[in-house]
């Protein structure tokens, strides 16, 4: 159990890859790419709806949530008439789920309507329409200036492919000695995560030059057809790296060095990622930086640690491009669990992705505020389902509200190209607050960031001969006067503001800045114990969702039999773990309330209320 537990802290104390990441594929700095589940986005001809099967098509009301397993009529015609919207939101890019031909029969409940079980790799699923208007959303992308990225999905088949039946293919899946699927039992073992069935779905054997030379040839047809700009690579662990770093150099040998390869690497453990970045990927997802991004915007973990996490994972991997994502279809919506503030964390969450480096992936609806669940239901069972839900045909007030949120902050970046190129400093951080200047040549953004849920008013000292040369903030509310050459801040709750800096940069700036120890006015400090009557305990500790299961370093006090430990923690609910004497991870006994852990153990539950 240790060694499993281990693990998961491994994997979620690297829970950000990289901020001083200044390597981009060219063409990509000021780029912002918008994710489309093709299904769940617009419905431009309702004559596909049904597709080939009208047991697919069930759609949903806003009640029956087992609707959002069937295919819901989101189409290629409705992408194309959005176009002009998605430009005017400041995408540059947009990446589209599957649309190779799925099963025409569900799977254990669920109907394809997401693309990833292709029965057909040279077909376009007839539910979003025909080659031909798959074609027409390309080329009228490219006329509008938009890039248009393909999803490729190299792992699986459905599950009633007829190449299981055939004879001469047996050899293009992964069987076991008695002609049985490979299942997998241990998440960590890579030849079981490339062998085994991936949701149960028959697994292809890339390392079958057959099968390679097939998806190359597939993936040769779609570029010659559409002329598209880019592959986003499905499931990249689960296929043998052998066969990426074959298929990517042929891609770019064919398509050329400005194909995008962008790879989806499922992981969150920064030595796990680190084979591949010499796969020939150009940018990688950064889904470690996704839970450091929710657990410290949403759950409300402190700066120190998101930025202690930034830098184990800068120096485990180095300059890595990264895809930052805030959330996708494949994990909650960030707003799940929030209640109070819960759009302007969001709109925080977002503003750090598009101030600082890497390519941002937006989720569609996550501009607007769109509400999900858990992917995984409290009894177990998958719900990923219940983050699809789709795209509102007509917006609400608040929605349209969100949107010019949203584009304010896609127009901060794109106004400052230093934004998307740029290197970064940290200048201040505390436990809410974080000052952060991006900089190229004498191109400077100073950007603060303020995580708490209550104003906060301080004095920020600005580096070497800097200056903030328009008292007027390029974006944000904060109030700013300067008093014999002191920069005061006023923050906003839940805020991000921008302002433009003169003066030369100091060529011993360092990424990193010391740590100030202020708390803000919406930390309460929450006492744990743990009694030790034979006084074995040297040391106590704890690591939980508010520090992304990281084991805290906080002063240790002890009393006759009982041991204490003080963490500085906001208003909400969280889960954690009592670690004694460095090694042995327990849930606290004198807990309130427990829940499971990924590997069959418990999880305490502490709430906080802050006055």
């Amino acid at each position: 159990m240790l060694w499993q537990l281990l693990k998961i802290i491994v994997i979620l104390t690297t829970a950000a890859l990289l901020i001083a990441c200044d390597t981009q594929h060219e063409g990509q700095a000021g780029d912002i790419m918008y994710f489309i589940l093709i299904d769940r986005f617009m419905d431009g001809d309702t004559t596909n709806n049904a597709g080939n099967n009208p047991e697919s098509y069930r759609p949903y009301q806003g009640i029956d949530k087992e609707s959002l397993k069937y295919y819901q009529g989101g189409d290629l015609v409705g992408i194309t008439r959005s176009l002009d919207s998605l430009k005017t939101l400041g995408v540059t890019m947009i990446w589209i789920s599957p649309f190779i031909d799925n099963s025409d029969t569900d799977y254990v409940g669920w109907w394809s309507y997401h693309g990833y079980h292709p029965i057909d790799f040279y077909k376009v699923d007839e539910h979003y329409g025909s080659l031909k208007d798959l074609k027409i959303l390309v080329d009228s992308a490219h006329r509008l200036g938009l890039k248009v990225i393909f999803d490729m999905p190299f792992n699986q088949t459905a599950a009633d492919h007829p190449w299981i039946g055939d004879e001469s293919k047996k050899n293009w899946y992964h069987w076991d000695e008695n002609g049985e699927p490979y299942e997998i039992t241990d998440w960590f073992d890579q030849e079981q995560i490339e062998r085994g069935e991936l949701h149960g779905l028959p697994d292809l054997a890339q390392e079958n030059p057959e099968v390679s030379d097939y998806l190359f040839e597939v993936s040769k047809y779609w570029i010659d057809e559409t002329h598209c700009d880019g592959f986003r690579l499905d499931a990249v662990k689960h296929i043998p790296l052998s066969f990426w770093e074959d298929f990517n150099k042929r891609i770019k040998d064919y398509a050329g060095a400005d194909f995008l390869l962008l790879g989806e690497v499922f992981w969150g453990d920064a030595q796990r990622i680190k084979p591949y970045l010499g796969a020939g990927f150009d940018i990688l997802f950064d889904l470690p930086g996704y839970y450091a991004i929710r657990n410290t915007f949403n759950k409300g973990g402190s700066i120190k640690d998101f930025s202690d996490f930034y830098q184990a994972g800068s120096d485990a991997l180095g300059a890595v491009p990264l895809a930052t994502i805030i959330d996708n279809h494949d994990v909650a919506r960030f707003n799940v669990g929030l209640a109070e503030n819960a759009w302007a964390k969001q709109l925080l969450a977002l503003g750090w992705i598009m101030t600082t480096p890497g390519l941002p992936v937006i989720y569609a609806g996550t501009e607007l505020g769109m509400s999900g669940y858990p992917p995984i239901s409290p009894s177990g069972e998958p719900q990923d389902f219940l983050n699809r839900l789709p795209y509102p045909a007509q917006l609400s007030k608040i929605e349209r509200e969100r949107i010019s949120q949203f584009k304010s902050l896609t127009q901060l970046r794109q106004l400052n190209p230093v934004l998307g190129s740029g290197s970064f400093h940290e200048i201040y951080k505390d436990w809410s607050v974080y000052a952060y200047l991006r900089s190229d040549g004498d191109d400077h953004v100073l950007l603060i960031l303020n995580n708490a849920s209550t104003e906060e008013f301080l004095s920020i000292p600005l580096p070497g001969s800097l200056k903030i040369e328009e008292p007027e903030r390029i974006y944000g509310t904060a109030v700013l006067r300067e008093e014999s050459n002191e920069y005061f801040f006023r923050l906003s709750p839940n805020s991000l503001s921008a302002w433009r800096i003169g003066g030369p940069l100091d060529g011993d700036l360092t990424v990193r800045v010391a740590f100030t120890d202020r708390l803000s006015r919406d930390y309460r400090i929450v006492r744990l114990f743990y009694i030790d009557p034979a006084s074995r305990i040297e040391r106590l500790q704890v690591a939980g969702d508010f520090n992304n299961w990281v084991p805290g370093e906080n002063p240790n006090q002890r009393h006759d039999d009982t041991i204490f430990v003080d963490l500085p923690l906001k208003s909400g609910t969280y889960e954690y773990k009592l670690i004694l004497n460095s090694r042995e991870w327990i849930a606290d006994p004198n807990a309130g309330a427990y829940s499971m852990d990924p590997y069959g153990g418990q999880n305490s539950i502490l709430t906080v209320s802050v006055p």
